[in-house]
C-alpha cells in the first residue's frame, strides 16, 4: 500500500510517496543500528520521521502514478548494476591490454542479458519467489548432452527438471527418446 500526494512549488512538482513495506524495513534497519550502537539517539529519530518516504522532485507535471513507475524503472536498472558487481563479479578486472578488458565486459553483458531473461521467465511462471536464475541454472545442470559416435544423447532427465521445464513452458526435453 502506498499513499501518494503532489504539490507544485515554484517551477518544480514535489511527490511524495509512502510506502509501508519500505517504512518497516526502514524501521528495522534503524532499530537494529541503534541497538549495536552505529547511530545516536538523534540520528534514529531523523530516520523514523523519514522512514518509508520517498520524495521526488521533477519540473514534469504528470499523474503521480507516471512519477512512482519512473522511479521503479530506475531501481530495476540499479539491481541490474547490483548483479553485475555481485553475481558476476564483474566489478574486479586485473586485466591488462584493451582488448582483455572488452572481452571481459562483452561476456560480462552477456551473463547480465541471460540473467534477466531467466528472471523474466522465472517471472512470468511465478517462480520468482521460488528460484533465482542461478538456482534454475543449477537445477538444469543436471542434464548431460553427450556426443557418441556421432550422435548426440541427452542423458536421463529428473522428475523435478522435468516438471520445472513444462511449468517455464520451455519444453527443452523431448517426451519420447529414440533408441
Amino acid at each position: 500500500m502506498i499513499r501518494c500526494g503532489k504539490r507544485k512549488c515554484n517551477d518544480f512538482y514535489l511527490y511524495l510517496f509512502e510506502d509501508q513495506d519500505l517504512r518497516l524495513e526502514e524501521q528495522k534497519t534503524l532499530y537494529r543500528k541503534l541497538d549495536e550502537h552505529e547511530i545516536e539517539k538523534e540520528k534514529f529519530n531523523i530516520g523514523m520521521k523519514k522512514a518509508g518516504k520517498i520524495l521526488i522532485v521533477s519540473d514534469m507535471d504528470v499523474e503521480k502514478l507516471e512519477i512512482y513507475l519512473l522511479y521503479k524503472k530506475r531501481e530495476v536498472i540499479e539491481k541490474m548494476f547490483d548483479t553485475y558487481k555481485t553475481v558476476l563479479n564483474a566489478d574486479k578486472l586485473y586485466l591488462q591490454d584493451d582488448e582483455s578488458v572488452f572481452g571481459h565486459v562483452f561476456i560480462a553483458f552477456i551473463s547480465l542479458y541471460i540473467h534477466c531473461k531467466l528472471e523474466q521467465l522465472l517471472k512470468k511462471a511465478e517462480f520468482n519467489h521460488k528460484f533465482t536464475p542461478i538456482d534454475l541454472l543449477f537445477k538444469y545442470s543436471k542434464v548431460y548432452h553427450l556426443e557418441m559416435r556421432g550422435r548426440g544423447m541427452i542423458t536421463e532427465v529428473p522428475k523435478k527438471v522435468r516438471d520445472l521445464d513444462e511449468a517455464l513452458g520451455l519444453y527443452m526435453f523431448p517426451k519420447m527418446i529414440r533408441s
